[in-house]
C-alpha cells in the first residue's frame, strides 16, 4: 500500500486512522470511526458498480449486505493515482461453515433474501443470453481444461499425490462432466433465461461460504458483490447446494432442508428444484480446485487443493447415491406433488 494513501484518505473521510491491516485483497482499517474495509479497484466503472448496487439492494430492503461509507463530500469512490478506492463498514460476524447445517440453511434463506431484492435491473441492450447460459459455457471449458491437466500428468508421470489421485479419479470426473454438459439441452434452462431477461435478475456468481457473514445476533450477511451480474439465480443456488454438499457429506436430509430455507422466502416450484438436482451431476467441486490450482488463480494451493479431492473420492459412493435419489427428495418435502420432467 502506498503510504501517502493513507493522510489522503484521513483528509477525505475525516477520520483518524489509527491502523492497517492487511486481509486477503483487502485492507482492515481501525479508524475513530470505526473498523472500516477499504478496497482497490483498477476500473471505475466496477467501483461505482459495487456501491451503486449496494445502494439499490439496500433501497428494495435487503440490508444484508454491505455498506460503503462517503467521503465529505458524499462521493463513495475515492480516486487515488492509478486505483479506485471504497470503504465499506465492517460487519462484525464470523464465516459461514458449510459442514454446519444451521450456517448452511442460514446462507440459503440471505441468498432467497438477496434474489427478491435483485430483481428489475434492466438487462443493458448489449447483454443478452445467447445459446446456452453463460456457466454451461464455463463449466465446458473448465473440463476442457481438466482434460489438458491429465493428458500432461499422463505424458509425463505423477509428480505428486495429488497427481496420482487425479489419475485414479479422471475417468469419472471426465464422465460426470460430459454427461450434464450433453444431457443440458434436456432441462427447461430456456424459460428460466426468458424469466431471467424479463425480470432483469442479478445473480451473485461466487456464493462461497466466506461470503456469507453470521453475527453473534443471527443475522447473516452476503458479502463481496464484485462477482454480482445479469444471470440465473437458480445458479447460485446450484453453486451454494454443490458447495454445502460435499461438507454435508451428501446427506439427502441437508439438501432438503436448504432447499426448504431458501424456498420459505422466495419460493422455487418443482420442476426448479429438480434441475437444480440434476446439474449437481457435474463435478465443479473437484474441477474447480484442481483448474484453478493449474491455472495459478489466487487462492488455490497443492494442500487445500489435495484434501478436497481426497474427500470428493471417499464421498464418491455417498455422491452417487445423492444424485440417484431424485423422486426421494420430492417424498421427503412438503412442497407438493412432483411432475417428472426427464
Amino acid at each position: 500500500m502506498n503510504k501517502t494513501l493513507i493522510p489522503s484518505l484521513e483528509k477525505a473521510f475525516r477520520c483518524h486512522i489509527y491502523a492497517v491491516k492487511p486481509k486477503r485483497n483487502v485492507f482492515l482499517l481501525k479508524t475513530d470511526r470505526g473498523y472500516w474495509i477499504l478496497k482497490g479497484y483498477k476500473n471505475v466503472e466496477k467501483a461505482k458498480w459495487v456501491t451503486e448496487l449496494s445502494q439499490a439492494l439496500r433501497q428494495k430492503g435487503f440490508l444484508h449486505t454491505v455498506q460503503y461509507v462517503s467521503d465529505a463530500e458524499g462521493a463513495k469512490v475515492f480516486p487515488f493515482e492509478d486505483r479506485y478506492y471504497t470503504i465499506m463498514k465492517m460487519i462484525d460476524g464470523k464465516e459461514a461453515d458449510n459442514g454446519v447445517l444451521y450456517d448452511v440453511k442460514k446462507s440459503a434463506e440471505t441468498l432467497a433474501h438477496f434474489h427478491l431484492a435483485a430483481q428489475g435491473f434492466p438487462v443493458p441492450y448489449t447483454y443478452a443470453y445467447e445459446g446456452i447460459p453463460a456457466l454451461l459455457d464455463k463449466w465446458e471449458s473448465r473440463l476442457e481444461q481438466f482434460e489438458r491437466i491429465t493428458w500432461a500428468i499422463e505424458r509425463n508421470g505423477p509428480q505428486n499425490r495429488l497427481e496420482s489421485l487425479i489419475q485414479q479419479m479422471e475417468g469419472l470426473i471426465i464422465r460426470d462432466g460430459q454427461h450434464l454438459l450433453q444431457q443440458a439441452y434436456k432441462l427447461p434452462l430456456t424459460a428460466e433465461m426468458y424469466t431471467a431477461m424479463e425480470r432483469g435478475t442479478l445473480a451473485h456468481r461466487d456464493v462461497a461460504s466466506h461470503n456469507f457473514l453470521l453475527t453473534a445476533r443471527g443475522n447473516c450477511y452476503l458479502i463481496d458483490l464484485d462477482t454480482v451480474g445479469h444471470d440465473l439465480q437458480l445458479f447460485d443456488v446450484v453453486q451454494l447446494m454443490s458447495r454445502m454438499l460435499l461438507m454435508q457429506e451428501y446427506r439427502l436430509e441437508s439438501f432438503v432442508e436448504a432447499i426448504e430455507a431458501y424456498n420459505k422466502v422466495n419460493p422455487l416450484n418443482d420442476t426448479q428444484v429438480w434441475t437444480i438436482h440434476q446439474m449437481l451431476r457435474y463435478p465443479d467441486n473437484v474441477l474447480r480446485e484442481i483448474t484453478g490450482l493449474y491455472g495459478n488463480r489466487p487462492g488455490y494451493h497443492l494442500r487445500g487443493v489435495h484434501q478436497l479431492v481426497q474427500m470428493e473420492a471417499r464421498l464418491y459412493p455417498k455422491r452417487s447415491e445423492f444424485l440417484q435419489a431424485a423422486e426421494k427428495i420430492f417424498q421427503y418435502s412438503q412442497w407438493g406433488h412432483y411432475y417428472f420432467v426427464g
